[in-house]
């Protein structure tokens, strides 16, 4: 391991915890400390392999745009570290678990470069400066300030300021690509939000160091060492962060060494592979919005005054270091082994196709498409597709994985067109939000009408029909402030019924299931929104109802209903309606004859239902 900072400890504790004899190469050095976010998805990492994480301060997170524009995201949280710390605690526990710490490098037959800090001046694609102040106590949460580039200047790089509480003072950083932030910068910009920034006063040295954002999979596994963290470029050029991507870099390369020890150039393969899944979308979507494709940006701030779901997702996809787990929000679903395993493989070949299309064109929506299957199953279409796809008896079939993908990838679009359009914004002469809405919303459309055509084109008017459906269903919805149910209704039947088409069970049995899992689906979202808790779809109560994405009106008999105008039986009402469905529900699936799909459908219905009746 070339390098002892958190990668490369990190992937010296895997190693030597896997029993490979592993030298962590380092020196001692007197760099002065500074305070680093460490991430949610990084400390489940710290923790998984033996670092107690659990005593460090936790601050929830604000995404702000400008002084009328900020989010507080739900269920995410940076914890604050001081950077010496941190290095020393990853260090010390690698020589715990097996590693040998020295300042020379001996010969090896796998190498790791975890040299971050000697980036040249080709490598580095910006600059990020930190420095600790004394002050007033400026709350409890990490804000993380988005400027945006000049709206006539289509090349403009993306910059973010932070501020991060401390004891007697604070933290405020910057990053920007191309160089240019100053943290003088940064305070101006964070006083817009929190205008008590400016009664700070410098209590340290400012620390600055290069930024480099040029991740690409086959780079980071040359034949001179597998890359990790800043090494490999993983730092988000949108917020200049990098330690999320160094810790999960630095365990992948020790699990693709630890799966192939005796052959370099495998695990080198190994490597890339698991990089390529791990990160697709994430850092392409950064790279694009920093080097050639402006409107990657340009999605983020088009979406920065809106809580729809679709923007919602978008600015945790973008911003932060998350993965699907936290986007899609909820705890995974507990399959029982046997289904896990055959599900698993269909689900890998469904995801497949999905990035393969939207990768290119629209990458952060590839995330939506990447987890760690093995760590965490979560809901998605796909899975109610499959289970009524082999209630039938059969084996899925070649193609069957491409309908899937259809349905999902139609599922998202049709998700950017819920509720009614927002109030045009234009930055020059573009009403980007609106843009984006129906240009995303129509690429997936269509490409999930291409995907069915090829795979399964005696399905075609079937999936038209559907389509069709839901774009009346939605209408209804913002015509009259009536019928969300029954768009969820039909955006869960659908995978239901054509998996059992296509399987040969009984589609109308499964149809039904899928109408009531959708109104389960819709009605939970409420409760959870009327207790202030977060839901699936990252959406308040005044986002749903404001969105007509509620049943409350409909429960409730109060059509044009508001947060404000909420009466107090609505929670009581709301989780009865859950009951209910959830009641409903197992009627229907009583009438299913596979037990392995009556079980499945039985895992989903709980993992709905339970946030509001649990």
């Amino acid at each position: 391991m070339i390098g002892a900072g958190p990668a490369g400890a990190v992937a010296a504790a895997v190693l030597a915890r896997g029993g490979v004899p592993v030298v962590l190469v380092g020196r001692e050095g007197d760099e002065p400390g500074y305070d680093v976010l460490v991430s949610g998805p990084a400390r489940e990492i710290l923790r998984s392999i033996g670092v107690t994480v659990d005593d460090w301060p936790v601050y929830g997170v604000t995404i702000a745009f400008d002084a009328n524009t900020s989010h507080a995201v739900p269920d995410a949280g940076y914890a604050v570290v001081d950077s010496v710390v941190l290095r020393e605690t990853l260090r010390a526990h690698a020589v715990r678990c097996g590693a040998e710490y020295r300042p020379t490098a001996p010969a090896a037959p796998h190498v790791v470069l975890a040299g971050g800090g000697g980036l040249s001046p080709s490598e580095s694609t910006g600059v990020s400066c930190a420095g600790r102040f004394s002050g007033p106590d400026l709350g409890d949460r990490v804000v993380l300030r988005m400027l945006a580039p000049p709206a006539d200047d289509p090349r403009g790089q993306p910059r973010c300021a932070w501020l991060a509480p401390a004891p007697g003072g604070c933290t405020i950083g910057v990053s920007a690509l191309g160089g240019g932030g100053c943290l003088d910068e940064a305070i101006e910009a964070l006083a817009e939000v929190e205008p008590r920034v400016r009664d700070c006063v410098p209590a340290g040295p400012e620390v600055s160091g290069p930024l480099s954002c040029g991740f690409s999979p086959g780079s980071a596994a040359g034949p001179g060492g597998l890359r990790v963290g800043d090494a490999a470029g993983l730092v988000n050029p949108f917020t200049g962060e990098g330690l999320s991507g160094a810790v999960q870099s630095g365990r992948l390369a020790a699990r693709a060494i630890l799966s192939e020890v005796d052959d370099p150039a495998a695990a080198r393969r190994e490597y890339e592979r698991l990089l390529g899944t791990a990160f697709v979308g994430y850092f392409e979507t950064a790279r694009h919005a920093a080097r050639r494709y402006h409107l990657a940006w340009r999605v983020l701030a088009a979406g920065a005054g809106s809580e729809h779901p679709f923007y919602a997702k978008g600015r945790r996809a973008v911003v932060l270091p998350e993965g699907a787990a936290a986007l899609a929000g909820a705890e995974p679903l507990e399959l029982p082994p046997a289904t896990r395993v055959r599900l698993l493989p269909f689900l890998a070949a469904c995801d497949e196709v999905c990035l393969s299309i939207v990768r290119g064109d629209w990458p952060f929506l590839a995330r939506m498409f990447t987890a760690d299957r093995e760590e965490k199953l979560l809901l998605r279409p796909a899975i109610g597709f499959f289970a009524a796809l082999t209630a039938g008896g059969d084996r899925p079939a070649r193609g069957d994985a491409s309908v899937a993908a259809a349905v999902e990838l139609a599922t998202l679009g049709a998700l950017a067109f819920l509720g009614p359009a927002g109030t045009p914004k234009e930055v020059r002469g573009v009403d980007w939000e609106s843009a984006t809405t129906v240009l995303a919303g129509d690429y997936l459309l269509g490409q999930a009408s291409r995907l069915i055509a090829e795979a399964a084109p005696d399905l075609s008017w079937s999936f038209s029909d559907w389509l069709g459906e839901l774009a009346a269903l939605r209408a209804n919805v913002v015509t009259t402030g009536a019928g969300a149910e029954a768009v969820f209704a039909s955006l869960f039947e659908f995978p239901l019924r054509v998996g059992a088409a296509l399987g040969g069970a009984d589609a109308e049995v499964f149809r039904a299931c899928g109408e009531v899992l959708g109104k389960l689906f819709l009605r939970t979202e409420d409760v959870l929104a009327l207790r202030g808790e977060r839901t699936r779809l990252d959406a308040t109560l005044t986002d749903l109802l404001g969105g007509r994405i509620s049943a409350l009106p409909e429960l409730l008999s109060a059509p044009g209903l508001t947060a404000a105008s909420i009466p107090p039986r609505a929670a009581g009402v709301a989780v009865e309606a859950v009951r209910r469905a959830r009641a409903e529900f197992e009627r229907f699936r009583g009438d299913i004859a596979d037990p392995g799909a009556r079980t499945t459908l039985a895992v989903v219905a709980d993992w709905v239902a339970a946030p509001a009746i649990a």
